[in-house]
């Protein structure tokens, strides 16, 4: 229902209408009315506008103001005039990707947007914005007025737009002055917790920010705050589900700002990861913008992709509203690996230097360096048997290695509480026994020097890559083999960087030509590969473990096979890193192969062998596979050798001699060579 504006009655009754045809003025005012909304309601037009904004319908009050001199009016007709909706820095706040015709933004939480319009349209959004800070109070789902809420907006469109945002009322935002005054920010720092394959969302590294005040010791930067960006997963969901929802965006991702110690916590004695600190070479002013983007974006969500918008891309992107112009996450399309990313900040210039921080195990492993092996035993027993088993003991030696020892001890003993409950406080009885024991001593405990790894992550090996490899069968055919990767890395990349203990691939695909045929096919696709080979050794007795999924093709004549293989293992290696390792894995591969006599079969078998780098940019290996089908007397056993030489950092030459038997038939040999090249 409409309202009369009795002003226009008053007005354009008697001059168009008179006073002989009262009834015809008043049908002419219903007809206006109902034409002209603006007419049948009550006010005038310069205020409708803010009726508008009391609704929380900025969108109208847009609508109203544009063309007038409102207020709201002046400054949507400059920022039309300036194209501030084209703006790069614009574009970054909201992040918005180009897309056919137009933008979309990824942020996927419609309260963040004060436009209807505004995933999709940056002009619509800009000008709800400007509307929105001229209202006082909070729109619901949010606790505070868009003036306090949108800061970074606020404070650049307040820059551009001059004077003429001197017309919008000033409000007090007491919790983002709290905000900057807690944080008291001088410095951002990247941290990169390495690798970890035995979580899924962690499987290539994880970056979050450090929040740095100046002048800061590396103690005190324990307890400031961090930037973390993360799918949030409920309560009760299988590692099955866990994992197809990360892949497939089903989980909201998010960002907190944490405690500091409490993720590091987690990385360094949970998941047992070392990290490595990058502080940015920022100015104050950029600093600052990023942090109130930052605080913008704490109300914000995404669809969180493991692969792709990850915590590392959009890490990338809270930074890039200081480089708007020339942003970093532009070149992550597809896929983002974190490790790629400290690449990008590193080439851009940004990177300071960077700080190592060993994990738990790295820090107990050197501890445990330092005593003697007979030191160790003790050491070993009171992990398993308790202290008291090793008091004589300990009172026969000198208190300088009683301590030594007992440091040991009570490290292994944290950890191991950490482990099983990483939320556990306090001390157990296990702890207050060794640290009584340890105070009688009256020797002050020493942290281990652990050594800092030859290389940062972010100077090894690139992690895609294409490779061209040629093979011999039993001095008759030969095949060339063309294969791209798309991340990340396996045992026989240069480990410079990586470590030799894990290695994951991504989206392989093998195209091969043989010799005596002109066809080209497609020789094998690999989703997923994962080997995890973790030595046992002292405290520490990890299990070893691999996971692939692919489908193969033996020649262009075959059919494909399809197979998923799992296995789990052990692993050993000797005292000095650069030592062999020597593993044994029980394995089975579901199989879908066309050439079986039951199509859909299982194998089951064992996989043992011994990798060796002897140095760097030089890596030996030797294999053996047997697989034998249920149900039948068939079998497959493959005996391989390979070298892997690294010539540069993006350089790799594989050697390789395999002899591989099914059931009965004759053995047949394969000598081959592969040049691999990273980007």
């Amino acid at each position: 229902m409409y309202r009369l504006n009795w002003t226009a009655v008053r007005f354009f009754g008697p001059q168009i209408c008179g006073p002989k045809f009262l009834v015809q003025c008043i049908f002419f005012v219903f007809v206006l009315a109902s034409w002209h909304p603006a007419i049948a309601e009550q006010g005038s037009p310069s205020t409708l506008w803010q009726e508008a904004l009391k609704s929380g319908d900025f969108d109208r009050a847009v609508q109203l103001a544009r063309g007038g001199q409102t207020p709201l009016g002046k400054l949507i007709e400059n920022a039309k005039q300036q194209a501030l909706h084209k703006d790069p820095l614009w574009r970054a706040l909201l992040h918005y990707q180009s897309t056919f015709g137009g933008v979309k933004s990824q942020i996927d939480s419609p309260w963040f947007f004060q436009s209807e319009q505004g995933k999709v349209d940056s002009e619509a959004e800009l000008n709800a914005t400007l509307a929105a800070f001229f209202r006082s109070d909070a729109k619901a789902p949010l606790r505070l007025s868009p003036y306090c809420r949108f800061i970074a907006r606020r404070d650049w469109l307040a820059g551009q737009l001059g004077a003429l945002f001197d017309a919008v009322p000033v409000q007090s935002c007491p919790e983002s002055e709290q905000f900057f005054s807690y944080l008291n920010a001088h410095t951002l720092t990247v941290v990169f917790p390495t690798s970890h394959p035995n979580s899924p969302a962690s499987a290539f590294g994880h970056t979050l920010i450090r929040v740095d005040q100046e002048g800061q010791s590396a103690d005190a930067k324990l307890l400031n705050m961090s930037i973390n960006f993360a799918a949030e997963v409920p309560l009760g969901v299988s590692p099955i589900g866990y994992t197809l929802g990360g892949l497939g965006g089903a989980f909201p991702g998010t960002f907190r700002l944490l405690p500091y110690h409490m993720k590091l916590r987690e990385y360094r004695q949970i998941d047992n990861r070392d990290t490595w600190e990058y502080p940015l070479k920022l100015s104050q002013e950029q600093v600052d913008l990023i942090l109130r983007h930052t605080y913008e974006m704490l109300i914000a969500e995404f669809d969180y992709f493991f692969f792709s918008e990850n915590c590392s891309y959009h890490l990338l992107g809270l930074l890039d509203v200081a480089f708007a112009n020339d942003p970093l996450a532009q070149q992550f399309s597809l896929w983002t690996i974190p490790v790629d990313t400290i690449k990008a900040l590193d080439k851009r210039g940004l990177v300071e230097r960077e700080d190592f921080v060993p994990s738990t195990i790295r820090t107990l492993k050197q501890r445990e360096q330092g005593l003697s092996e007979s030191e160790q035993a003790l050491a070993f027993k009171a992990s398993t048997d308790g202290l008291e088993e090793i008091s004589q003991e300990l009172d026969a030696l000198a208190p300088e290695r009683a301590a030594e020892v007992l440091d040991t001890i009570g490290d292994y003993f944290r950890y191991s509480r950490l482990k099983e409950d990483n939320s556990a406080g306090g001390l157990n009885t296990a702890e207050r026994q060794v640290l009584s024991r340890r105070s009688k001593l009256g020797i002050r405990t020493q942290a281990p020097a652990v050594p800092v790894p030859n290389l940062a992550p972010q100077l090894g090996h690139d992690t895609s890559r294409l490779s061209l490899g040629a093979r011999r069968v039993d001095n008759d055919a030969s095949r060339f083999e063309l294969t791209y990767r798309a991340a990340y890395h396996d045992m026989r990349d240069p480990s410079i960087a990586y470590g030799t203990r894990a290695a994951i691939e991504m989206l392989k695909l093998t195209v091969a030509r043989d010799s005596d045929d002109e066809a080209i096919f497609l020789r094998r696709f690999t989703l997923l590969s994962i080997d995890s080979i973790e030595p046992r050794r002292g405290f520490f007795k990890p299990f070893s473990w691999r996971t692939r999924i692919d489908w193969e093709r033996a020649s262009a004549n075959s059919n494909h096979r399809f197979s998923f293989t799992a296995g789990g293992g052990v692993a050993y290696r000797g005292v000095k890193d650069n030592s062999p390792v020597v593993f044994a894995f029980a394995e089975f591969d579901a199989l879908d192969d066309p050439a079986l006599p039951k199509r859909s079969a299982l194998q089951v078998g064992t996989r043992v062998g011994l990798h060796w780098e002897p140095r760097q940019r030089a890596r030996f290996g030797l294999e053996w596979e047997h697989r034998e089908l249920v149900g039948s007397r068939r079998y497959d056993s493959q005996l391989s050798a390979w070298a892997s030489l690294s010539p540069s950092r993006n350089a790799a030459l594989v050697f390789e001699v395999k002899q591989r038997t099914i059931s009965m038939q004759d053995a047949v040999n394969t000598i081959g060579a592969e040049w691999r090249w990273y980007f």
